[in-house]
């Protein structure tokens, strides 16, 4: 796997870098191929998907901050208070039956990075450490993963996501995950609560 971290203005509009794009794409062709093989007989149906059709959205906090599969914490926002240095948990959660994540990286809105390596394990693949110590004095960033073609990063339902990160100090950090959502029901992304 190799990774691209860029600053948040080379992400979209003009003087973006092309690869950010690219790998969107293929993540997203990925997902909505491996949402047709697990869900036999449904089409992709966009945002607004009708009967046997699934839908895709962007990622959501309320799915990734998850008590359990079945009870979501409430959660609307990646951003986060790491009250300790060293290794910390970012996102460990399993994602919930009839939904899909198609993950393309991570976009680290904050001005100051506390986070200097990443490390991530979807399902039973375990990725190595992602140093990201280089995007420090960048402000607001991206990191967007480049893999070839069907070795994307996608967590079917019912698969665990674990991602860590090595601090060098305290304080707010938010890591918005960089993706998809695709969901077999409507009311698993209508509902407030």
């Amino acid at each position: 796997m190799t990774f691209i971290i860029a600053p948040l203005d080379k992400v979209k509009g003009e003087g973006a870098y092309p690869e950010f794009a690219e790998v969107l794409r293929s993540v997203q062709d990925a997902a909505i191929a491996r949402a047709k093989e697990i869900w036999k007989g449904y089409s992709q149906g966009g945002l607004y998907p009708g009967d046997n059709e699934f839908g895709i959205c962007p990622m959501r906090a309320r799915e990734m901050f998850s008590a359990s599969a079945q009870t979501l914490s409430g959660t609307y926002s990646f951003r986060q208070n790491f009250a300790a240095t060293g290794w910390r948990t970012i996102l460990d959660y399993t994602v919930r039956e009839d939904i899909i994540h198609a993950f393309a990286g991570f976009m680290i809105t904050d001005e100051t990075l506390r986070i200097l390596e990443l490390r991530m394990e979807f399902g039973d693949r375990k990725y190595p450490i992602l140093d990201i110590q280089e995007a420090q004095g960048w402000g607001s960033f991206a990191i967007l993963f480049k893999e070839d073609v069907g070795k994307e990063l996608i967590a079917q339902e019912e698969s665990s996501v674990y991602v860590r990160g090595y601090l060098d100090s305290t304080g707010y950090q938010t890591v918005v995950p960089l993706g998809f959502q695709l969901y077999k029901r409507k009311d698993l992304v209508i509902s407030e609560s």
